[in-house]
């Protein structure tokens, strides 16, 4: 909140890539938060459990069909002490047994119940009213429809990651087509972790908190 939108660089790789949103906080440091999309679907992002223990956390969407996808969600513990209990329930991601039915897999908030939109929390809390980050998500982006129109969007400066991202797929889809193997079926991401610190402002972040890229993956800063 202290330092408002993030600049983002994102660092083409040969998985996919790795992007930063870098705020400056001060005079004198900034806040760093990385992420790594591997594709064709995976995300690896710094988290913190509901008792303050760092994880790692991540997404991996799934295809069904050309309407649908199963989301799968993991995190885990990057420090000695197991998640507690509550950790367990992911009440802040909204991706506990508390949101989600373990029997169906599918969100207990959804279109019918208007994602269990609370008003007064909307009035007091968030501006959303929906509990949970990742039900919040799922609200905006069932809301689009089962099929957008990317046509009629206006993508800016904070959409790189993703224009990034729809590049990627479609050169791994003619890359496959011509009988290639695309980016994302090497072993380089394997020791991947996402990162979040505050370091001073001259600072060379990738060195400080990415050392397990050091080896050369990054192909190009875009």
């Amino acid at each position: 909140m202290r330092g408002k939108a993030p600049h983002l660089v994102v660092d083409l790789t040969d998985y996919g890539y790795q992007y930063a949103g870098i705020r400056p906080l001060g005079d004198s440091d900034m806040h760093i938060r990385t992420y790594h999309f591997i594709l064709p679907f995976h995300q690896i992002r710094p988290s913190k459990s509901e008792t303050g223990q760092p994880m790692d956390a991540g997404h991996i969407w799934v295809p069904i069909d050309d309407y649908t996808s199963m989301v799968y969600n993991w995190i885990y513990t990057t420090v000695d002490s197991p998640l507690t209990e509550e950790d367990r329930l992911e009440r802040g991601l909204g991706n506990g047994p508390l949101h989600v039915d373990p029997k169906t897999f599918r969100s207990i908030g959804n279109r019918t119940n208007n994602y269990l939109l609370d008003r007064e929390m909307q009035r007091t809390e968030t501006y959303s009213g929906i509990d949970g980050i990742n039900q919040q998500d799922r609200a905006l982006q069932e809301s689009m429809g089962q099929i957008c129109d990317r046509s009629r969007e206006y993508l800016g400066p904070g959409d790189k990651a993703i224009i990034q991202a729809r590049k990627l797929l479609i050169k791994a889809v003619r890359t496959v087509e011509a009988g290639g193997a695309p980016s994302g079926t090497g072993t380089s991401y394997y020791p991947l972790l996402a990162h979040e610190e505050v370091l001073p402002r001259n600072a060379d972040w990738r060195a400080e908190m990415t050392p397990e890229m050091a080896d050369g993956v990054i192909l190009e800063t875009v």
